[in-house]
């Protein structure tokens, strides 16, 4: 009897755990990821999740990195390039055949400037042309399906004590077993955008 009763226990488990919705199980995964970075994990409260396919590379989390990193390499050069015209100036400013030990001292430590400056974008540059063809490269695939994209809603209280609503985007598996990528939804929001760019930059090479 104890041992019929228990067979039928784990039968019911068994066909529980297989009835269980896609949210449910992203529920499961999420909420043990995201309350190791709430100040009151207690708090915690999941308002809403929707489950959608997600497809490479639109979703793939390699293509995030190396998107990240060429947003990077660019956020460096635009750096560089000011560096370069302010060197400039100021090498403009110290010339001329009039100058003083001061001056021309001036003019070679903005000449060293300028120069580095220039060199930078120039590594950059390179770097970035060669990731951008990657980028190409990935987006011209065929899309495939990877695993499932999660919109999280959920409330939780700060170290204040203050409800806050908090949206976040997830990335699983196809098993539904690990979570691949996270982010805030407006994060995420950016990260499309610069999709958008890449795209654009495809139909312009091909027309």
């Amino acid at each position: 009897m104890k041992k019929s009763l228990l067979l039928s226990i784990v039968v019911v488990a068994i066909f529980a755990s297989c009835n269980i919705s896609p949210e449910s199980k992203v529920e499961v995964l999420i909420k043990k990821d995201l309350v190791k970075s709430l100040y009151k994990p207690e708090s915690y409260k999941p308002v809403e999740t929707i489950v959608d396919s997600a497809f490479s590379p639109k979703d793939d989390p390699a293509f995030f990195e190396k998107l990240q990193e060429l947003m990077s390499i660019v956020k460096e050069i635009e750096i560089d390039q000011f560096n370069q015209k302010h060197a400039k100036s100021t090498m403009s400013l110290w010339s001329g055949p009039y100058q003083s030990a001061f001056g021309r001292n001036n003019y070679n430590e903005a000449k060293e400037n300028y120069d580095k400056a220039t060199k930078n974008i120039e590594k950059a540059t390179e770097k970035g042309q060669k990731l951008g063809k990657e980028l190409l490269a990935m987006l011209n695939k065929k899309p495939e399906f990877m695993g499932w994209k999660a919109t999280h809603n959920y409330r939780a209280d700060d170290n204040e004590g203050k409800t806050l609503i908090g949206n976040s985007i997830y990335i699983i598996d196809k098993n539904f077993e690990k979570i691949l990528f996270s982010c805030e939804e407006e994060e995420f929001g950016q990260i499309q955008e610069g999709i958008e760019m890449i795209k654009e930059i495809i139909e312009e090479e091909g027309s």
